[in-house]
């Protein structure tokens, strides 16, 4: 299987959780006026096995 390269070039929020990345923003986790459903559904999860570089470009 082909490995994918992630390339974060806005800030963003990385974890671990189920042996997946996530991947939060934190213009929607900051916002108070959306809902915990809408922050949850603006996850994003990619499986580790599936990831093969991970680029940071920080200004």
């Amino acid at each position: 299987m082909i490995k994918k390269t992630l390339y974060f070039s806005n800030p963003a929020y990385l974890s671990l959780r189920d042996a997946q990345l996530v991947i939060k923003l934190p213009e929607v986790e900051k916002a108070k006026n959306l809902t915990d459903d809408f922050k949850k559904s603006a996850e994003i999860t990619r499986p580790i096995e599936d990831i093969g570089v991970v680029v940071l470009d920080w200004i």
